[in-house]
């Protein structure tokens, strides 16, 4: 029997929480359609898991920790809403930033086959990344 979408879901954020990335890799569509807003350190369009693992990446060059707090998981047919609270401590400037934000993912089976991330970021969280690939 397959997992609803919300526990899939729940379950990248689970593995991303433990730093198991590759879980999460692994857990998505070979060909998702993976949009950050450019308004964050490690945001950018990617396309494909190889991509998506440089989104990964990114978090790791821009960001000291980034720990992500799971606030809410609400799903509807193939879609799936997350609501989540984001911080941790920029490498650039050394300081501690927190933000809110609203993840929309799309499922086919129990694949995610794109995710789009909306923010509530501060306006001055330095976006000092390189643009989209």
């Amino acid at each position: 029997m397959s997992q609803s979408h919300e526990n899939v879901v729940a379950g990248l954020y689970a593995a991303f929480g433990r730093g198991d990335v590759p879980a999460v890799l692994s857990g998505i569509d070979q060909e998702i359609e993976w949009r950050s807003p450019e308004n964050l350190p490690h945001g950018g369009v990617f396309h494909g898991r190889e991509e998506v693992g440089r989104f990964f990446e990114g978090i790791g060059e821009h960001w000291e920790s980034l720990r992500v707090e799971l606030e809410g998981v609400f799903g509807g047919g193939d879609r799936v809403v997350t609501l989540v609270r984001a911080h941790g401590r920029l490498r650039a400037t050394g300081e501690e930033f927190e933000y809110t934000a609203a993840h929309a993912w799309t499922l086919i089976g129990d694949t995610p086959v794109r995710f789009d991330e909306y923010v509530n970021a501060p306006v001055s969280l330095p976006a000092a990344h390189v643009p989209a690939r």
